[in-house]
């Protein structure tokens, strides 16, 4: 069990895009494995040291997918405390 409070969590919600990604029976299921993992990372944390920010207020983040697998993107929305997941480029 987590130690993390649940308030302190970010609810991820994904887009058309990354939903219609994640249920293609071609995506290999050690690429979904990682997403959902990064999905949970990004949760915990929406400011995760290994991603980079895409606009000079940072909201907008892109993080590498493990092992060269590809990148996610995401906008945290700190407003209404969610993060979307706007898209998945697998590589």
């Amino acid at each position: 069990m987590s130690s993390e409070d649940p308030d302190d969590l970010w609810p991820v919600l994904p887009s058309e895009a990354v939903q219609d990604a994640l249920s293609d029976p071609g995506l290999p299921v050690e690429l979904f494995s990682a997403i959902v993992a990064l999905t949970v990372a990004i949760a915990e944390d929406p400011w995760l040291p290994e991603g980079s920010a895409r606009d000079s207020a940072g909201d907008w983040r892109r993080l590498p997918i493990p092992h060269g697998r590809g990148l996610v993107e995401y906008v945290i929305d700190q407003h209404s405390h969610v993060v979307r997941l706007t898209r998945v480029i697998p590589l």
